[in-house]
Protein backbone atom coordinates (compact mmCIF):
# COMPACT_ATOMS: atom_id res chain seq x y z
CA UNK A 1 0.00 0.00 0.00
CA UNK A 2 1.03 3.60 -0.50
CA UNK A 3 1.20 5.09 2.98
CA UNK A 4 1.78 8.62 1.71
CA UNK A 5 -1.32 8.86 -0.39
CA UNK A 6 -3.50 6.19 1.19
CA UNK A 7 -4.01 4.70 -2.24
CA UNK A 8 -4.12 0.96 -2.86
CA UNK A 9 -1.02 -0.72 -4.26
CA UNK A 10 -2.37 -2.01 -7.59
CA UNK A 11 0.49 -4.48 -8.14
CA UNK A 12 -0.27 -6.11 -4.80
CA UNK A 13 -4.02 -5.97 -5.49
CA UNK A 14 -3.60 -7.83 -8.79
CA UNK A 15 -1.55 -10.57 -7.12
CA UNK A 16 -4.18 -11.11 -4.44
CA UNK A 17 -7.08 -11.08 -6.91
CA UNK A 18 -5.22 -13.60 -9.08
CA UNK A 19 -4.68 -15.86 -6.05
CA UNK A 20 -0.90 -15.38 -6.07
CA UNK A 21 -0.46 -13.03 -3.13
CA UNK A 22 1.80 -14.18 -0.31
CA UNK A 23 1.59 -13.59 3.47
CA UNK A 24 3.26 -10.19 3.11
CA UNK A 25 0.73 -9.07 0.48
CA UNK A 26 -2.20 -10.20 2.61
CA UNK A 27 -0.70 -8.52 5.69
CA UNK A 28 -0.32 -5.22 3.81
CA UNK A 29 -3.89 -5.51 2.56
CA UNK A 30 -5.25 -6.10 6.07
CA UNK A 31 -3.26 -3.13 7.35
CA UNK A 32 -4.59 -0.89 4.56
CA UNK A 33 -8.17 -2.04 5.12
CA UNK A 34 -7.88 -1.21 8.82
CA UNK A 35 -6.95 2.39 8.05
CA UNK A 36 -10.49 3.50 7.14
CA UNK A 37 -14.01 2.50 6.18
CA UNK A 38 -13.39 4.16 2.83
CA UNK A 39 -10.58 1.68 2.12
CA UNK A 40 -12.86 -1.27 2.94
CA UNK A 41 -15.55 0.09 0.62
CA UNK A 42 -13.02 0.57 -2.12
CA UNK A 43 -11.74 -3.01 -1.79
CA UNK A 44 -15.28 -4.40 -1.90
CA UNK A 45 -15.85 -2.44 -5.10
CA UNK A 46 -12.58 -3.78 -6.56
CA UNK A 47 -13.55 -7.39 -5.80
CA UNK A 48 -17.02 -6.93 -7.31
CA UNK A 49 -15.63 -5.40 -10.50
CA UNK A 50 -13.04 -8.16 -10.80
CA UNK A 51 -15.60 -10.93 -10.38
CA UNK A 52 -17.72 -9.71 -13.31
CA UNK A 53 -14.86 -8.47 -15.47
CA UNK A 54 -14.17 -11.86 -17.08
CA UNK A 55 -17.73 -12.17 -18.42
CA UNK A 56 -17.72 -8.63 -19.76
CA UNK A 57 -14.43 -9.22 -21.57
CA UNK A 58 -15.97 -12.05 -23.52
CA UNK A 59 -17.91 -9.46 -25.48
CA UNK A 60 -14.92 -7.58 -26.83
CA UNK A 61 -11.27 -7.97 -27.77
CA UNK A 62 -8.86 -8.26 -24.89
CA UNK A 63 -7.12 -4.94 -24.17
CA UNK A 64 -5.25 -5.23 -20.88
CA UNK A 65 -4.52 -1.55 -20.55
CA UNK A 66 -8.12 -0.56 -21.25
CA UNK A 67 -9.36 -3.34 -18.98
CA UNK A 68 -7.15 -2.17 -16.13
CA UNK A 69 -8.16 1.46 -16.59
CA UNK A 70 -11.82 0.42 -16.63
CA UNK A 71 -11.34 -1.58 -13.42
CA UNK A 72 -9.69 1.38 -11.74
CA UNK A 73 -12.35 3.75 -13.01
CA UNK A 74 -15.13 1.57 -11.65
CA UNK A 75 -13.54 1.15 -8.22
CA UNK A 76 -11.68 4.37 -7.36
CA UNK A 77 -13.82 6.67 -5.27
CA UNK A 78 -14.66 10.02 -6.82
CA UNK A 79 -12.14 12.20 -4.99
CA UNK A 80 -10.51 15.04 -6.94
CA UNK A 81 -7.21 14.63 -5.11
CA UNK A 82 -6.95 10.96 -5.98
CA UNK A 83 -4.52 10.09 -8.78
CA UNK A 84 -5.09 7.19 -11.19
CA UNK A 85 -1.92 5.11 -11.39
CA UNK A 86 -0.71 3.34 -14.52
CA UNK A 87 0.17 -0.30 -13.85
CA UNK A 88 3.71 -1.52 -14.43
CA UNK A 89 4.74 -3.74 -17.36
CA UNK A 90 4.98 -6.80 -15.12
CA UNK A 91 1.52 -6.13 -13.81
CA UNK A 92 0.14 -5.72 -17.34
CA UNK A 93 1.59 -9.13 -18.25
CA UNK A 94 0.08 -10.63 -15.12
CA UNK A 95 -3.32 -9.17 -16.01
CA UNK A 96 -3.09 -10.54 -19.56
CA UNK A 97 -2.27 -14.02 -18.25
CA UNK A 98 -5.14 -13.91 -15.77
CA UNK A 99 -7.58 -12.73 -18.44
CA UNK A 100 -6.52 -15.47 -20.87
CA UNK A 101 -6.96 -18.16 -18.21
CA UNK A 102 -10.28 -16.68 -17.14
CA UNK A 103 -11.60 -16.51 -20.70
CA UNK A 104 -10.50 -20.08 -21.36
CA UNK A 105 -12.23 -21.39 -18.26
CA UNK A 106 -15.40 -19.41 -18.94
CA UNK A 107 -15.54 -20.71 -22.54
CA UNK A 108 -14.82 -24.28 -21.43
CA UNK A 109 -17.48 -24.48 -18.74
CA UNK A 110 -20.16 -22.20 -20.15
CA UNK A 111 -20.38 -23.78 -23.66
CA UNK A 112 -20.73 -27.55 -23.21
CA UNK A 113 -23.08 -27.71 -26.19
CA UNK A 114 -20.28 -26.98 -28.70
CA UNK A 115 -18.17 -29.98 -27.71
CA UNK A 116 -18.03 -32.32 -30.74
CA UNK A 117 -20.00 -35.53 -30.39
CA UNK A 118 -19.99 -38.20 -33.08
CA UNK A 119 -23.10 -38.39 -35.23
CA UNK A 120 -24.04 -41.36 -37.42
CA UNK A 121 -26.79 -41.36 -40.01
CA UNK A 122 -27.68 -44.50 -41.96
CA UNK A 123 -29.92 -44.41 -45.03
CA UNK A 124 -31.35 -47.85 -45.84
CA UNK A 125 -34.60 -47.57 -47.78
CA UNK A 126 -34.77 -44.08 -49.28
CA UNK A 127 -32.70 -40.96 -49.91
CA UNK A 128 -32.15 -38.72 -46.91
CA UNK A 129 -31.06 -35.09 -46.62
CA UNK A 130 -28.78 -34.05 -43.78
CA UNK A 131 -28.16 -30.45 -42.69
CA UNK A 132 -24.73 -29.97 -41.07
CA UNK A 133 -23.74 -27.45 -38.43
CA UNK A 134 -21.81 -25.27 -40.93
CA UNK A 135 -24.84 -24.89 -43.22
CA UNK A 136 -23.72 -27.53 -45.72
CA UNK A 137 -26.26 -30.05 -47.05
CA UNK A 138 -25.69 -33.74 -47.80
CA UNK A 139 -28.17 -35.98 -49.61
CA UNK A 140 -27.54 -39.70 -49.05
CA UNK A 141 -28.51 -42.39 -51.52
CA UNK A 142 -30.10 -45.67 -50.46
CA UNK A 143 -27.79 -47.97 -48.49
CA UNK A 144 -25.32 -45.24 -47.52
CA UNK A 145 -23.60 -44.67 -44.19
CA UNK A 146 -22.48 -41.19 -43.20
CA UNK A 147 -20.76 -40.04 -40.02
CA UNK A 148 -19.14 -36.85 -38.75
CA UNK A 149 -18.58 -34.87 -35.53
CA UNK A 150 -21.20 -32.22 -34.90
CA UNK A 151 -20.47 -29.43 -34.62
CA UNK A 152 -17.25 -29.42 -36.64
CA UNK A 153 -13.96 -28.45 -35.01
CA UNK A 154 -12.17 -25.23 -35.94
CA UNK A 155 -9.45 -26.87 -38.08
CA UNK A 156 -11.50 -28.68 -40.71
CA UNK A 157 -14.92 -30.11 -41.49
CA UNK A 158 -14.28 -33.83 -41.81
CA UNK A 159 -16.90 -36.49 -42.65
CA UNK A 160 -16.85 -40.19 -43.51
CA UNK A 161 -18.98 -41.78 -46.25
CA UNK A 162 -19.66 -45.35 -47.32
CA UNK A 163 -22.16 -45.32 -50.16
CA UNK A 164 -23.25 -42.33 -52.22
CA UNK A 165 -23.82 -38.72 -51.26
CA UNK A 166 -24.36 -35.39 -52.97
CA UNK A 167 -22.69 -32.48 -51.17
CA UNK A 168 -23.53 -28.77 -51.21
CA UNK A 169 -20.71 -27.29 -49.18
CA UNK A 170 -20.82 -23.83 -47.66
CA UNK A 171 -17.80 -21.88 -48.89
CA UNK A 172 -14.98 -21.03 -46.49
CA UNK A 173 -11.45 -20.81 -47.88
CA UNK A 174 -9.97 -21.07 -44.39
CA UNK A 175 -12.10 -24.01 -43.26
CA UNK A 176 -11.69 -27.02 -45.60
CA UNK A 177 -14.40 -29.64 -45.99
CA UNK A 178 -13.01 -33.19 -46.19
CA UNK A 179 -14.80 -36.38 -47.24
CA UNK A 180 -13.10 -39.69 -46.45
CA UNK A 181 -14.28 -42.90 -48.15
CA UNK A 182 -11.55 -45.36 -47.22
CA UNK A 183 -9.78 -45.25 -50.58
CA UNK A 184 -10.14 -41.56 -51.38
CA UNK A 185 -9.91 -38.23 -49.59
CA UNK A 186 -11.91 -35.39 -51.14
CA UNK A 187 -11.02 -31.85 -50.05
CA UNK A 188 -13.00 -28.72 -50.95
CA UNK A 189 -13.63 -25.23 -49.60
CA UNK A 190 -17.06 -24.66 -51.11
CA UNK A 191 -18.66 -26.45 -54.04
CA UNK A 192 -21.23 -29.04 -55.19
CA UNK A 193 -20.12 -32.58 -55.93
CA UNK A 194 -21.18 -36.23 -55.82
CA UNK A 195 -19.24 -39.08 -54.22
CA UNK A 196 -20.03 -42.74 -54.93
CA UNK A 197 -18.11 -45.23 -52.79
CA UNK A 198 -20.12 -48.35 -51.97
CA UNK A 199 -17.88 -50.94 -50.23
CA UNK A 200 -19.13 -53.82 -52.42
CA UNK A 201 -18.14 -52.07 -55.66
CA UNK A 202 -14.71 -52.21 -57.24
CA UNK A 203 -14.59 -48.50 -57.98
CA UNK A 204 -15.18 -45.11 -56.39
CA UNK A 205 -16.30 -41.97 -58.23
CA UNK A 206 -16.20 -38.24 -57.54
CA UNK A 207 -18.14 -35.96 -59.88
CA UNK A 208 -18.03 -32.14 -59.71
CA UNK A 209 -21.23 -30.24 -60.44
CA UNK A 210 -19.84 -26.83 -59.57
CA UNK A 211 -16.50 -25.47 -58.41
CA UNK A 212 -13.21 -27.27 -57.80
CA UNK A 213 -12.48 -30.44 -55.87
CA UNK A 214 -9.18 -32.03 -54.83
CA UNK A 215 -9.16 -35.83 -54.84
CA UNK A 216 -6.34 -37.86 -53.32
CA UNK A 217 -5.87 -41.62 -52.91
CA UNK A 218 -5.13 -43.16 -49.52
CA UNK A 219 -2.13 -45.12 -50.78
CA UNK A 220 1.31 -44.88 -49.20
CA UNK A 221 2.36 -42.83 -52.22
CA UNK A 222 -0.90 -41.05 -52.98
CA UNK A 223 -2.06 -39.78 -56.35
CA UNK A 224 -3.74 -36.36 -56.34
CA UNK A 225 -5.88 -34.65 -58.97
CA UNK A 226 -7.83 -31.39 -59.16
CA UNK A 227 -11.31 -31.66 -60.67
CA UNK A 228 -13.32 -28.86 -62.25
CA UNK A 229 -16.99 -28.51 -63.17
CA UNK A 230 -18.19 -31.46 -65.27
CA UNK A 231 -15.18 -33.66 -64.50
CA UNK A 232 -15.10 -37.02 -62.75
CA UNK A 233 -12.36 -38.89 -60.93
CA UNK A 234 -12.62 -42.69 -61.17
CA UNK A 235 -10.63 -44.88 -58.77
CA UNK A 236 -10.19 -48.58 -59.56
CA UNK A 237 -9.55 -50.62 -56.42
CA UNK A 238 -7.99 -53.58 -58.24
CA UNK A 239 -5.14 -51.58 -59.80
CA UNK A 240 -5.13 -48.45 -57.62
CA UNK A 241 -5.41 -46.18 -60.66
CA UNK A 242 -6.99 -42.73 -60.39
CA UNK A 243 -8.30 -41.43 -63.71
CA UNK A 244 -10.00 -38.17 -64.73
CA UNK A 245 -12.48 -37.74 -67.56
CA UNK A 246 -15.36 -35.54 -68.65
CA UNK A 247 -18.73 -36.91 -67.54
CA UNK A 248 -21.48 -36.66 -70.16
CA UNK A 249 -24.04 -39.18 -68.84
CA UNK A 250 -27.28 -37.22 -68.41
CA UNK A 251 -28.46 -39.82 -65.92
CA UNK A 252 -25.46 -39.74 -63.61
CA UNK A 253 -27.35 -37.82 -60.91
CA UNK A 254 -30.71 -39.47 -61.62
CA UNK A 255 -30.67 -41.06 -58.15
CA UNK A 256 -30.88 -37.49 -56.82
CA UNK A 257 -33.10 -35.82 -59.45
CA UNK A 258 -35.30 -38.86 -60.25
CA UNK A 259 -35.17 -37.76 -63.90
CA UNK A 260 -34.26 -40.51 -66.37
CA UNK A 261 -33.68 -39.95 -70.08
CA UNK A 262 -32.87 -42.66 -72.61
CA UNK A 263 -32.40 -42.03 -76.31
CA UNK A 264 -31.77 -45.16 -78.35
CA UNK A 265 -29.95 -46.48 -75.31
CA UNK A 266 -29.06 -50.17 -75.11
CA UNK A 267 -30.87 -52.08 -72.37
CA UNK A 268 -27.48 -53.06 -71.01
CA UNK A 269 -26.78 -49.37 -70.33
CA UNK A 270 -30.37 -48.85 -69.12
CA UNK A 271 -30.01 -51.65 -66.58
CA UNK A 272 -26.66 -50.29 -65.39
CA UNK A 273 -28.27 -46.90 -64.85
CA UNK A 274 -31.27 -48.38 -63.03
CA UNK A 275 -28.93 -50.42 -60.86
CA UNK A 276 -27.07 -47.28 -59.83
CA UNK A 277 -30.18 -45.18 -59.29
CA UNK A 278 -32.22 -47.77 -57.36
CA UNK A 279 -29.35 -49.80 -55.85
CA UNK A 280 -30.33 -53.11 -57.47
CA UNK A 281 -28.64 -55.78 -59.58
CA UNK A 282 -30.45 -56.45 -62.88
CA UNK A 283 -29.59 -59.59 -64.80
CA UNK A 284 -30.84 -61.05 -68.12
CA UNK A 285 -31.13 -64.68 -69.18
CA UNK A 286 -30.77 -63.91 -72.89
CA UNK A 287 -27.89 -61.77 -74.19
CA UNK A 288 -30.11 -60.46 -76.99
CA UNK A 289 -32.14 -58.57 -74.39
CA UNK A 290 -29.14 -56.40 -73.49
CA UNK A 291 -28.74 -55.21 -77.08
CA UNK A 292 -32.30 -53.87 -77.42
CA UNK A 293 -32.63 -50.04 -77.65
CA UNK A 294 -34.89 -47.93 -75.47
CA UNK A 295 -36.08 -44.37 -75.97
CA UNK A 296 -37.99 -43.17 -72.93
CA UNK A 297 -38.23 -40.49 -70.25
CA UNK A 298 -39.22 -41.00 -66.62
CA UNK A 299 -39.83 -38.45 -63.90
CA UNK A 300 -40.13 -39.36 -60.22
CA UNK A 301 -41.17 -42.92 -61.00
CA UNK A 302 -40.59 -46.02 -58.91
CA UNK A 303 -38.30 -48.83 -60.04
CA UNK A 304 -41.30 -51.15 -60.43
CA UNK A 305 -42.99 -48.65 -62.74
CA UNK A 306 -39.88 -48.27 -64.93
CA UNK A 307 -39.30 -52.02 -65.14
CA UNK A 308 -42.95 -52.69 -65.96
CA UNK A 309 -42.64 -50.27 -68.89
CA UNK A 310 -39.48 -52.04 -70.07
CA UNK A 311 -41.10 -55.46 -69.72
CA UNK A 312 -44.23 -54.43 -71.63
CA UNK A 313 -42.16 -52.78 -74.34
CA UNK A 314 -39.86 -55.75 -74.96
CA UNK A 315 -42.10 -58.66 -73.89
CA UNK A 316 -40.04 -59.50 -70.82
CA UNK A 317 -40.88 -61.21 -67.59
CA UNK A 318 -39.46 -60.01 -64.29
CA UNK A 319 -38.54 -62.07 -61.24
CA UNK A 320 -37.21 -60.40 -58.13
CA UNK A 321 -35.44 -61.72 -55.05
CA UNK A 322 -34.14 -59.09 -52.69
CA UNK A 323 -32.04 -56.60 -54.65
CA UNK A 324 -31.53 -59.00 -57.57
CA UNK A 325 -33.87 -58.77 -60.56
CA UNK A 326 -33.84 -61.32 -63.40
CA UNK A 327 -35.44 -60.53 -66.78
CA UNK A 328 -36.34 -63.21 -69.31
CA UNK A 329 -38.16 -63.30 -72.67
CA UNK A 330 -41.81 -64.00 -72.10
CA UNK A 331 -42.40 -65.07 -75.71
CA UNK A 332 -40.65 -64.72 -79.08
CA UNK A 333 -40.12 -61.06 -79.86
CA UNK A 334 -42.38 -59.84 -82.72
CA UNK A 335 -40.19 -57.99 -85.19
CA UNK A 336 -42.76 -55.77 -86.85
CA UNK A 337 -44.77 -54.19 -84.05
CA UNK A 338 -44.92 -50.41 -84.63
CA UNK A 339 -43.52 -48.07 -82.00
CA UNK A 340 -41.72 -50.88 -80.19
CA UNK A 341 -38.94 -49.62 -77.90
CA UNK A 342 -40.30 -46.10 -77.50
CA UNK A 343 -42.07 -44.82 -74.43
CA UNK A 344 -43.00 -41.38 -73.22
CA UNK A 345 -45.49 -40.99 -70.39
CA UNK A 346 -48.58 -39.05 -71.48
Amino acid sequence: MNDKTGQIDWDMAARILAGEGDEIDRGLLESWLAQSDANRQEWEAIEAAWSVGGEALLLEKINTHAAWERLQHETVLATPARKVLTPSRSLMMAIAAVLVITLGLVWLFSRPSVQPSSSLIVSNTETEEVALSDGSLVTLNVGSKFSCPQPFNMDERKVQLKGEGFFKVEGDANWPFVVETGNLTVRVTGTEFNVRAYPHLNMEEVYVVKGEVEVMTSAATPDKVMLHTGQMALFQQDNGMLEVHEESDVNFLAWLTRQLKFNETSLQKVFETLGRVYNVNIQVTDSSIASEKLTAQFSDNSLDFVLNVVCRTFNLKMEREGNTIVLTREKPYPDALPGRGNYKPG
